[in-house]
Formats: C-alpha cells, structure tokens, sequence
C-alpha cells in the first residue's frame, strides 16, 4: 500500500466492476470484504444473505453482465444465484482481481485524516487495524437494510421481512400473507403459489409485471436501444400502459391510470397464478391483531405467517452521514449523480442507484467516471476544478421527465439511458 492507494469496501458486483476499472486505469486498490468470498448479495453463504433459493437476475444475461465480459453462452438467459456466482468469481480471475481483495475483512470506520478529506482517509478495520488511503469508494450495495413498516396490532403469527426468507419450507402448507409489490414480492408469492395452503398478496396501489420474453426476444434487449429523450420516454410511457392492460386481462389489481409511472414487477408467474386463483389479491393492511389480518376494504383473514416485502433503505454505517451530505430525516445521501460527496472530495459511492434496466454496466460506468476525475486531478488541475464545481450545482433529472409513482420512497430510481447520458456528459468535462 502507499499513499495514493484506494480502499474500496465491498466486493460484490459494484465493488468488483470498481476494482476491474481502478487496476486498468493504474490506480492502485485495495478492496474489504467482510465475506469469505466475492459476490456481495449473491452469496447465498455469507451469514447476512439475502438470497432465497430461488433468486435470478432480473435482467438477462447479456445485459446484466459487465461490459466486454459476457456470461457464458450455456447460461440460461435468466441465471439463478449459484450461476452468478460463478461468474463472479470468473470476473475476478480473468482481471487478477483477488490479490487486490482482502476476503474476511470487515471494516468498522471511515474518518477523514486529521488534516482533512482533501488528504486522506483512515480506514478502521473491525480488528482495530488502522490504514490511510488516498481516498474511499463505499461499493456495498443498497440492499442492506431492510424496509419495514410499521402495521397496527398485535400479532401472534410471525412477521418477517423479505430478508428473512430463504426457501419455500417456510411457506409449506400454511396460510401465508405478502404485502409488497416489487420483485421481491413476485419471487416469494410464486413460491407460495404452489406450496402454501393460501396466498394472500396485500398492494395498496396495485401493481403489473412485465414478461421475460416478448416476440421471441428477452424483453429488457427491446428497451435498451438509445434514442431521442421525449421519444424514449413517450415509450416507456406505452409500453408500460400496454404491461398495465396485458396484466388487467390476467386479474392482477392494477394501478389507476394516471400520470406516475408505476414500475413493473418481472415475470410470468404471477400472471399464471393470479388467472388460476392461485393468488389472491387484498388491498392495503389495516391491522393484525393474534392471527387475523384486517384489511383497508374491511375484509378479515386468518394467516399463520406474514411477509413484508417492502424493499430496503440506503445504510452506509462506516461513514458518517454528514462526510455523505446526508441530513437527518432524508431518505439517501445527497451526492451528485449518486456517487461524489460535494464537499469530501476523496469519497465516492458506486453502487447506489436503481437502473430501470440493467444494473452492473452502470456500476462500471461510474466507477469509469471516478477514474477520470482522480487522473486528470493530478494532469490538469483546473480540467478538474471545472469538474468540481459541476458538482457543486443542482443535480440534474435522472427521470427523462417521467414521473414515477412515490419518488420519495423509491429514491435511487433512475432511468437508465438518461442516467448514462449524464454520466457521458459529466466525463466531457474532463476530457
């Protein structure tokens, strides 16, 4: 290590695609895992797993690998866990990642150097160990703290969040209600489906899922193609009216029309359940009290376990949130583009954003922008200044002017092209 290394914490995907580009670049890096393995939340072994045994990729396979380094061709075009692993892990041998991964190291602190941001940062591993880096790239996910809500009552039944479920044994036979509508709601109500003895699916707002193949293609290759900014949002507005009245026919309680975008859920299955009664749709939960669950129509049933798929919250806890520009009672950093702290400019974050598409291309994309601005900083100082102070100004739309269902509570969503385009824009400047 010297003083211009960086540290990067985490070695999943976000952590990995930022590793890859700092090695290519002639950055030099060092990455802590708290693990025994690379892979992040894919590691269906670590103890804080997240994983069930039925998680895919939710893209597929040739958009949800890293540029320049396919999945293999014998992949299915929807990999489960287990597969994504071994590319993983693929990833980093063939880009001699593991001598720069330092696997069963937690880190406990980040802290500027005493002499400012601008000079360092000192790193406290969970063994007290301490080491300065020129400058930090927090790269552990967003999927790390759960989301739950708070329901009135007094329940007897177990209520456990998303999390917590690892296999369908949990559901096996028994009166099973999951309140959510993001995917991972739809992996655990097809579970249910066919080992629970009732599936209950509580969604406030209603909700719509979009196929893995239409017209003989993977879905996600149709929408992935650039275009003109009004047209491509013109077209992700009809698409998803037309995902809206393909899953009306199927029976799925769907969102009101209007003007917000609500974004799908993936997958065939729901739809297959829902039209065999397999699942069956309730409105918002009012309350549960002992074993019965009220709902905001009135109606009242009887379960034996309920699930919360109500997603996860942004949590960096080895920081302190004002290094993040992160005031209390807000729901995530403040960082331009969702990766530079304004006023620490030594910290990065890579990973905390939620595509609509694909996700680990655009974790390379902004660990490719971090690169530029580290390397100009030292070759031309005033490129980088002008840099600098972009981001100091009003973050720019991540949204190409589509309006999303409940922003506030879904705050990493970005649309995609929009989001890479401003990553393109942003490398201009110091190019």
């Amino acid at each position: 290590m010297t003083e211009r290394t960086y540290c990067v914490i985490g070695a999943g995907a976000a952590g990995l695609a930022t590793a890859r580009v700092f090695t290519a670049r002639g950055l030099p890096v060092e990455v802590f895992e708290a693990a025994g393995d690379v892979g992040g939340l894919w590691d269906a072994g670590r103890s804080d797993t997240r994983m069930s045994s039925n998680t895919h990729v939710i893209a597929s396979k040739a958009l949800q690998a890293f540029p320049d380094f396919p999945m293999p061709q014998e992949y299915p075009d929807y990999p489960g866990h287990d597969l994504v692993m071994r590319y993983l892990r693929a990833f980093a041998d063939t880009y001699e990642l593991w001598p720069h991964i330092r696997l069963n190291t937690a880190v406990d602190r980040v802290r500027p150097v005493p002499d400012g941001p601008e000079s360092g940062w000192e790193v406290t591993l969970a063994d007290g160990e301490r080491r300065t880096y020129a400058g930090v790239v927090v790269a552990t996910g967003h999927d790390r703290l759960p989301r739950r809500i708070d329901i009135p009552g007094t329940p007897s039944v177990p209520v456990l969040h998303s999390s917590e479920y690892r296999h369908p044994d949990q559901v096996l036979r028994k009166r099973v209600l999951v309140v959510g509508a993001g995917q991972s709601a739809a992996d655990i109500l097809a579970d249910c489906a066919v080992n629970a003895a009732l599936t209950l699916h509580s969604s406030r707002r209603g909700f719509y899922c979009m196929p893995k193949y239409m017209f003989g293609r993977t879905t996600d290759s149709m929408l992935q193609g650039r275009m003109w900014r009004p047209l491509r949002r013109r077209s992700l507005e009809l698409f998803f009216a037309h995902l809206r009245r393909r899953s009306a026919t199927f029976g799925l309680p769907v969102p009101a029309p209007g003007p917000e975008i609500v974004i799908p859920m993936l997958g065939d299955q729901i739809h297959h359940h829902y039209a065999h009664g397999d699942i069956v749709a309730k409105p918002g939960v009012r309350s549960i009290d002992d074993d019965r669950v009220t709902f905001t129509d009135g109606t009242e049933e009887k379960v034996d376990l309920v699930l919360l798929a109500t997603g996860y919250v942004p949590d960096y806890p080895v920081v302190d949130r004002e290094h993040l520009n992160w005031p209390d009672g807000t729901s995530r950093p403040g960082l331009y583009l969702n990766i530079f702290a304004p006023h620490s400019r030594n910290l990065f974050v890579v990973g905390m954003v939620r595509p609509i598409g694909s996700h680990w291309d655009v974790y390379t994309h902004q660990a490719d922008l971090i690169a530029d601005y580290l390397l100009v900083r030292g070759e031309n100082p005033s490129r980088a200044a002008r840099f600098e102070h972009a981001l100091l100004g009003t973050q720019p739309n991540l949204h190409a002017g589509l309006e999303l269902y409940h922003v506030e509570q879904y705050p990493l969503v970005v649309e995609k092209q929009e989001y890479t385009n401003q990553l393109r824009r942003h490398a201009k400047l110091l190019k």
